[in-house]
């Protein structure tokens, strides 16, 4: 079987499907970085407005989370926290601070796992600066109407601020 080849054009593509839809959605500006399967950064993109210095490494943190852990970032957040369990919080804790190595992996919404059609992993999108159903749903859309042969995870968005369904 052939690994499909991630390439900088088509990681360019994803970003500026982002930024559409971020603008589309008039949602506040973000930054965007998208990544290989290995959690290399292929195109990083900030917009115009985007107020918080550490929103880069906001966004690069969701999408090397999706690469580590084989998850979206919501997904890695929903396993260790849905059941208000103190010790698989202190797990999430420990695992951010070991494996995330100086806080690269991150806990909340709008990492997207990019998956080829053979369902390998071939990169990740992570957005941030709106809220993090917003930084999802724009990274997902952006996957989705790209035209690229990719499958997400998440597959489905949560986001009801959207305006442009």
């Amino acid at each position: 079987m052939n690994r499909f080849t991630f390439t900088l054009e088509m990681a360019d593509v994803l970003a500026n499907g982002v930024v559409k839809c971020v603008k589309r959605n008039r949602f506040s500006p973000v930054v965007i970085n998208v990544v290989d399967h290995n959690a290399n950064v292929l195109v990083q993109k900030r917009m115009d407005g985007c107020v918080h210095a550490g929103i880069p490494e906001f966004s690069y943190a969701k999408a090397y989370t999706c690469i580590a852990m084989n998850l979206s970032s919501r997904s890695f957040r929903d396993k260790y926290t849905t059941e208000n369990n103190p010790s698989k919080i202190a797990q999430l804790s420990s695992m951010i601070s070991v494996a995330g190595g100086g806080g690269k992996m991150a806990c909340f919404p709008g990492g997207v796992l990019l998956k080829d059609q053979n369902n390998l992993v071939v990169g990740a999108i992570g957005v941030s600066g709106a809220s993090g159903d917003e930084d999802e749903y724009v990274a997902l859309k952006s996957a989705w109407e790209s035209g690229l042969p990719l499958n997400t995870e998440p597959n489905e968005h949560s986001c009801s601020t959207a305006n442009d369904e």
